[in-house]
């Protein structure tokens, strides 16, 4: 029992750790504002400050605001030269890889679409990707630690062995052991989750999501899915399907889906359905999502993101409802839905929810547009380090 209860202590001292660390990421703070925070004795802050400062993850500085009696407080900063994590995101398009520091500021950010890939291609400019950028970092940060990659990929997935299972329309790859390469080529610890997840948790370190104890991300893109932040964690589902809400049935009667079911609400309003409906209606060619606020003006446009809103606004309802959730976050290229269509989707939802009239759900673009799942894919390192486990290497 001894024995236990030792590593259960050894394991909250590292919780507690990350714990700090995430607040002070957020802005510098005091060791008594994090005593206050955290609600731990002043010898057990002293104790972690001393120990994130030795490590090389914090360092003190002093504010500029002048006191008129005593010193000026001392306040707790991420240190320049604090570990960093490396990500990438894989989409159906492209293949972009990120480094940032914990404050999540990009030190380097590069991409490079996708074509008539196979397995073996597909890993090679994911390898060049991840080269150019250690090679930077090598370059003008040569002394830069980089705790491990992060994977934020289209799914399905294995995000357990982090395998990219069989993605529809990805050129036919499948079984993909992508954080099996990585680690091999890079001997780094990789950690991989569904894009919709990851840009998720985004949100909840360093976005919009801080606010809000549940929030639904959804992310409208060649597919629309969405993650589940639940009492400010992720929910996982434990299979390969959570937050599919892309193929929640809006229409028994529908066409059908490549699922197998009808009138999913891909069919109706996920991006290649959107724009070949824009396409069709202007006689315009390559319309793309950024385009939505200038086509906006035209009634053809205008009445196609109506319906748009209307659709997304019938699952929503059902998975307010299901999930409790205070907010919805729309991201990927929804993040491009201009703010009336965005309005009429939240009065839309908040008429139809239970306890309609008591309580409001807003619905906001993402903090971080159509990047999100970019910034998921470090997220997804960082959350561990807040979670304690990098200290316990």
């Amino acid at each position: 029992m001894a024995e236990r209860k030792g590593l259960n202590n050894t394991h909250l001292k590292y919780r507690n750790r990350g714990i700090a660390l995430q607040l002070i990421a957020s802005a510098p703070l005091s060791r008594a504002d994090i005593t206050k925070r955290m609600g731990l004795t002043k010898m057990a802050i002293t104790n972690i400050v001393g120990e994130l400062i030795e490590e090389g993850y914090i360092t003190e500085t002093e504010t500029e605001e002048k006191i008129s009696v005593g010193r000026n407080p001392v306040l707790l900063d991420i240190a320049p030269k604090a570990p960093i994590a490396a990500g990438v995101y894989i989409s159906r398009n492209e293949v972009c890889v990120l480094l940032s520091d914990i404050k999540l500021h990009a030190i380097y950010m590069d991409k490079k679409e996708l074509s008539g890939e196979n397995s073996q291609s597909l890993v090679k400019k994911i390898f060049a990707q991840m080269d150019a950028a250690l090679s930077f970092l090598s370059k003008h940060h040569p002394n830069a630690r980089v705790l491990g990659i992060g994977v934020s990929s289209i799914g399905p997935l294995d995000p357990e062995n982090g395998v990219i299972l069989h993605p529809t329309s990805f050129f036919g790859i499948s079984n993909l052991p992508i954080a099996k390469l990585l680690t091999e080529r890079y001997h780094l610890p990789v950690t991989v989750g569904n894009d919709m997840d990851a840009s998720a948790l985004a949100e909840k370190l360093y976005g919009k999501g801080s606010l809000y104890d549940a929030f639904l991300y959804l992310g409208i893109a060649n597919g629309i899915g969405s993650g589940i932040i639940f009492n400010r964690r992720l929910y996982h589902s434990g299979g390969i399907s959570g937050g599919e809400i892309g193929h929640m049935c809006i229409n028994f009667d529908g066409p059908l889906c490549n699922c197998g079911n009808k009138g999913c609400l891909e069919m109706y309003a996920n991006m290649p359905v959107i724009l070949n409906k824009m396409t069709r209606a202007t006689g315009l060619a390559d319309i793309t999502a950024a385009d939505f606020e200038t086509l906006a003006s035209d009634p053809r446009c205008d009445a196609i993101l109506h319906d748009m809103a209307e659709k997304l606004s019938v699952a929503l309802v059902n998975a307010v409802n299901l999930l409790d959730s205070q907010c919805v976050i729309i991201g990927h290229e929804g993040a491009f839905i201009p703010l009336p269509y965005l309005k009429q989707l939240e009065e839309s939802l908040n008429r139809r929810i239970l306890g309609a009239g008591y309580r409001n759900i807003p619905v906001i673009r993402s903090h971080f547009g159509n990047r999100a799942p970019l910034m998921g894919s470090v997220a997804l390192i960082f959350e561990k380090l807040f979670g304690g486990e990098f200290f316990e290497t």
